[in-house]
């Protein structure tokens, strides 16, 4: 390997661990109790239940139906 090699690898570790840092943090945030899809409120029983709640019931719903029909179907 030569030094470009060394360096592009090098980029790769620090972004692969720079994602995992922020992905990590956006995890640990509280919900605000206010749906980022349709920006309803999220039903209390849901925040009790996961206090981290992004999306409201039927939103979540939606998304991992989305994501199912996805991993099913491949990319589209």
């Amino acid at each position: 390997m030569d030094e470009i090699d060394l360096a592009a690898e090098r980029v790769e570790v620090l972004n692969a661990t720079a994602i995992q840092a922020v992905l990590g943090r956006a995890e640990t945030i509280l919900s605000d109790g206010i749906c980022r899809t349709c920006g309803e409120e999220i039903e209390s029983d849901r925040l009790r239940a996961n206090p981290y709640a992004k999306n409201c019931r039927d939103c979540a719903d939606e998304a991992e139906a989305k994501a199912k029909l996805a991993r099913r179907c491949g990319p589209r």
